[in-house]
């Protein structure tokens, strides 16, 4: 056996305690002697009037519990006040002890070794009444064995779950950790596996407030299975330690993927939900519902901290970022809503996004294909109602516009149309063009030019036809 399995043995053994006596000697100065304690009983000076053990504890190898101990009349026959002090006193009431041990399932101890008793109360070439605080609990192993104590030896044989001990915190602390215990990837790798399979060594020496000191869900079957500490039993206090997993090591990587793989089983034995708000605004998304609020649990959780991705770190980020924007706005209204993005675009008499002067060249921008004002304008309402507080506007067939102020804008708006269709559909729908374009509009003015070949647009891309007619417009077209 290691030393430091034979430490823990006598640690054991210590709290185990199974012959010891406490006694309570009183007494006043009127005739009484003064009140005495002792920590264990005498044995030694009591050598020439027990001459075998079973004397005074004739219950031990019956296991009957009642006769462990002798009663007090015993005491008085001797101790009667005046041959010998008085003395009063009661049994032990049990010590501390995670021991699963019963006299009465090892008679071979009392009945067929020589030393009876002594063989494991005594060291070894002692009085028989040199009693130890404890048993000898190394002699043990001369049966149950094990390759290693703590590690592949069946706990619950030996020993009572540590919620059933009665150990104080000073107890607890002194049992000493396991080898595997100290490998550097058993938190993060191990213990859960060992744990499912095991749960009977973890309660050996944890209770279930262990597991929810750092665990958010505990409503994991094997944190489950474990007991809860009594009431009363101090616990060692715990600082939480979250190792990160693999996966996290690439932060920008798991920004971009931890979002399909959330989970409740995956992320809440980390995290709570206050992890993820801390990032993500209104609406959440649903799995996040499902992991537990800090307030709910005992467990901190990593308390994550919002930081933004790499792609923000760019000193030219501000310059691109309208592109990552246009790209996928889903992903920056994970953690921004609209009002972070007004603060900068809210126009430049608020210092905002567009430089001095801009509102003189805006229209440039507005029909170019690199910006897209309906990102943060409302071309219904923030552009019209512009133009028309600045004369810029006029009335005509389809109702307040930009165009319509301009001389003959009518004739030369289908250029600008087919170099820049996108700009159009900022304010027009398809109605408007087709009440002069259309087969049922007023002027069934066609679009295209006299040297236009249906055929060929038709076979480059019909999503462009589509836009204006309702199906294929060659189908029934005569030869």
């Amino acid at each position: 056996m290691k030393s430091g399995d034979r430490g823990f043995v006598r640690r054991c053994s210590a709290l185990a305690g199974a012959i010891s006596l406490s006694l309570l000697a009183a007494g006043a100065a009127a005739g009484e002697a003064a009140a005495q304690q002792t920590d264990t009983f005498p044995h030694e000076r009591h050598s020439r009037l027990f001459p075998v053990c079973a004397g005074c504890h004739e219950g031990i190898p019956q296991g009957d519990r009642s006769r462990f101990y002798p009663q007090a009349a015993l005491c008085a026959g001797c101790h009667n006040g005046v041959d010998r002090i008085e003395v009063t006193w009661r049994p032990p009431s049990g010590r501390p002890s995670n021991l699963r041990f019963e006299h009465d399932g090892h008679p071979q101890f009392a009945r067929e070794v020589e030393q009876g008793c002594a063989m494991c109360h005594t060291e070894p070439e002692t009085d028989r009444m040199a009693i130890l605080d404890g048993p000898r609990l190394e002699l043990c192993w001369g049966c149950h064995t094990a390759t290693s104590h703590q590690i592949d030896a069946d706990c619950s044989f030996c020993h009572v779950p540590l919620a059933e001990s009665g150990f104080g915190i000073a107890e607890i602390e002194s049992i000493s950790m396991p080898a595997d215990h100290a490998d550097p990837s058993f938190l993060l790798e191990a213990h859960g596996e060992l744990a499912g399979a095991t749960i009977a060594r973890c309660a050996t020496c944890h209770t279930q407030d262990r597991c929810a000191a750092c665990h958010v869900d505990t409503d994991r079957p094997e944190i489950q299975a474990l007991a809860p500490a009594p009431e009363g039993m101090e616990l060692p206090l715990l600082v939480s330690r979250y190792e990160k997993p693999p996966t996290h090591e690439d932060v920008d990587e798991w920004l971009e993927t931890h979002g399909s793989e959330a989970a409740r089983e995956a992320c809440a034995t980390c995290h709570t939900q206050n992890d993820c708000r801390s990032c993500h605004i209104a609406p959440v998304p649903p799995v996040l519902e499902t992991l537990p609020a800090r307030e709910q649990v005992v467990a901190p959780g990593v308390g994550v901290m919002p930081h933004p991705p790499s792609s923000h770190g760019s000193v030219f980020f501000l310059d691109v970022h309208s592109g990552l924007a246009a790209s996928d706005a889903g992903y920056c209204g994970t953690c921004h809503d609209d009002s972070f993005c007004v603060s900068c675009h809210a126009g430049p008499s608020d210092g905002g996004y567009h430089p001095a002067g801009f509102v003189a060249q805006h229209s440039a921008y507005a029909f170019g294909r690199n910006a897209e004002c309906a990102n943060c304008h409302s071309s219904e309402a923030f552009c019209r109602e512009c133009h028309a507080q600045s004369g810029l506007t006029g009335f005509g067939r389809l109702g307040p516009g930009y165009h319509n102020a301009g001389a003959f804008w009518v004739i030369r708006h289908g250029q600008a149309a087919r170099q820049g269709l996108e700009s159009c559909i900022s304010c027009h729908e398809q109605t408007d063009c087709t009440q002069c374009h259309g087969v049922a509009g007023a002027f069934k003015v066609s679009p295209h030019s006299s040297d236009f070949d249906p055929e060929r647009a038709w076979e480059r891309s019909p999503r462009t036809c589509i836009a204006c007619h309702l199906s294929n417009p060659l189908i029934g077209r005569g030869p």
